[in-house]
């Protein structure tokens, strides 16, 4: 796991490295091959990256669904009143 964060963080560091040389240099090819690295490190390295972040905020979320649920449900019960 530790391997693989830092495959996909070293990837990362090349794209950002050949994006900012495309930028000072004005050759499209730098930033057209940071745009790639860029999409596979999204598409296969996004679960490695933030697997940690995804699952917390997941369970934020279904915290705040119950929390929101159960409000609904005691304002309709003191409507029917």
């Amino acid at each position: 796991m530790k391997t693989s964060k830092t495959l996909w963080y070293s990837l990362l560091f090349v794209a950002l490295v050949l994006f900012l040389l495309g930028l000072n240099s004005g050759q499209y090819l730098y930033n057209f091959l940071a745009i790639i690295i860029s999409f596979i490190v999204y598409k296969y390295g996004y679960s490695d990256l933030f697997r940690e972040y995804d699952e917390k905020q997941r369970a934020k979320r279904e915290t705040y669904e119950k929390i929101y649920h159960a409000l609904r449900e005691g304002k309709k019960k003191e409507e029917n009143k």
